[in-house]
């Protein structure tokens, strides 16, 4: 009985320790460095390093931004590294390439690493706050409202934080259009300069904004308030339109809708543009409304035309039918209607009765001629520029793309408004190729000075247990054969 006992405990003490070893196999590597450098506004760059006791064969990383939308989307980025128990991953987002970000908005990351015997480890989620260092920023703030600028001095700001409340205030009162999320507003002092950190606009562009983020980046300098009278309202007017309208059925405004509700925030028409549009309207050149859906021209003069009649057909909705029923109009096409189907069911008309329903208040025939539809179309060769929408490919979430807002001129260029694409347009990043760079001297020696732990296979252990058992058995029986036990 006694040599039973003895072996029973030798067998079970083998397995369990045999059962123990993968598991303290599966301890995570241990990440010595993990961090985001950004050089703004060209790029992003991701390094880690890691050590483990086995070999680290894969690394992937993983990151996105904070933007709107409908599921958490990420991008997945494999790095480059040879398979070693040390290893350093470093990636780069090239942000020329992909897409400008605006200051302000908020980059997470983890890293996924695979071991040799095929166990998968995630660091935690990280996360940073995207800003341009390259000055020394301001920044003033009143209720969900917060300005920055490194031109000027305070009252500089505070002017631009009043002029930005009143929009807003402007935007609930007499739209009927609240912002129900913060905004922020950032300030550079010429067009020139926000051309720079936002990549890929017109030349023509001074400001953009960006509904995903509740970001606009725009050019105003000390001694430029009355400019900044226009441009900030109609910026702010995009962000709002982007909290009441986000949904994730890709219904999206259509650009007359957009840019009309922008230009009818900025005040009164100026008296030239509101002639231009009558003349338009006597000769039959006006376009049809429709044809101002999916965008407006690349040619300044109809861009321009295209811009002041959208603001006048809002505002005959507004003065027509109140602010209040706007507010619906846009709750309407965020619950995923259509913008006929949502026209019909606030004003009882869709765009065509619409478009004749203006054109007969303000005297002229209903129905634009033919000559109009072909001036329309030969005057919309390609839609206006837009912008890639943070650059990472994230996961079939639609958002509301960016807006821009010319710079103050006789005839006021475009304001381009791109088309509604998946979360943060799904822009593709470019393939980029994963860089591996040489540790410096003292990731060297610490490289050098790890010695992997050689951790016999998982097989070996239960398969020598296993075998161990077998014969303990046999001897068990044997022993009971002879009257042993």
């Amino acid at each position: 009985m006694k040599t039973f006992r003895s072996l029973f405990f030798f067998v079970v003490s083998f397995i369990i320790l045999g059962a123990a070893q993968p598991v303290a196999a599966q301890n995570p590597p241990e990440i010595s460095r993990n961090e985001v450098r950004v050089e703004y506004p060209f790029l992003i760059r991701f390094e880690m390093f890691a050590t483990h006791q086995r070999q680290i064969e894969s690394v992937t990383l993983v990151y996105g931004l904070n933007g709107r939308s409908c599921q958490q989307g990420s991008a997945r980025q494999a790095v480059d590294t040879f398979a070693s128990s040390s290893v350093f991953a470093i990636w780069e987002w090239d942000l020329s390439r992909s897409g400008a970000l605006p200051p302000g908005v908020t980059v997470w990351w983890q890293w996924e690493m695979v071991d040799s015997l095929g166990n998968v480890f995630t660091t935690e989620r990280q996360e940073m706050l995207v800003e341009d260092e390259n000055h020394e920023w301001q920044s003033a703030r009143s209720g969900d409202v917060t300005v920055h600028w490194y031109v000027g001095n305070n009252s500089f700001g505070q002017a631009l934080l009043r002029e930005a409340t009143s929009s807003l205030n402007r935007l609930e009162n007499e739209l009927g259009l609240p912002a129900v999320e913060p905004v922020a507003l950032w300030f550079y002092p010429t067009a020139s300069d926000v051309r720079q950190v936002i990549f890929n606009v017109p030349e023509w562009t001074g400001g953009v904004a960006f509904p995903e983020y509740n970001v606009t980046v725009l050019g105003v300098a000390p001694g430029e308030l009355e400019w900044a009278s226009q441009i900030v309202p109609h910026e702010l007017t995009h962000l709002v339109e982007g909290m009441l309208t986000f949904n994730c059925r890709g219904i999206r405004l259509p650009t007359w809708l957009s840019e009309g509700l922008a230009r009818y925030a900025e005040g009164e028409a100026d008296e030239a543009e509101l002639a231009l549009v009558e003349l338009a309207l006597q000769n039959g050149r006006l376009p049809t409304l429709r044809s101002l859906a999916d965008g407006f021209s690349a040619f300044t003069d109809s861009a321009s035309l295209a811009y002041t009649q959208s603001g006048q057909v809002v505002q005959y909705l507004i003065d027509t039918h109140g602010a209040a029923q706007m507010n619906t109009l846009l709750q309407t096409i965020q619950s995923g209607q259509t913008i006929d189907a949502a026209l019909m069911s606030v004003y009882e008309l869709d765009t065509n009765s619409l478009d004749a329903a203006w054109r007969t208040a303000v005297g002229y025939a209903a129905t634009p001629t033919s000559e109009a539809d072909a001036v329309a179309l030969q005057s919309t060769p390609t839609q206006v520029a837009t912008i890639a929408l943070g650059g990472v490919p994230l996961l079939d979430t639609p958002t509301v793309p960016p807006s821009e807002t010319p710079l103050p001129t006789e005839t006021p260029p475009p304001s381009a408004t791109p088309t509604a694409t998946p979360t943060m347009a799904n822009t593709a990043v470019p393939a980029e190729v994963a860089q591996l760079s040489t540790p410096s001297a003292a990731e060297s020696e610490l490289e050098a000075d790890v010695v992997p732990e050689e951790t016999m296979p998982m097989w070996v252990w239960w398969g020598g247990g296993t075998a161990v058992l077998l014969i303990a058995l046999i001897l068990f029986f044997r022993v009971r054969q002879r009257g042993g036990v």
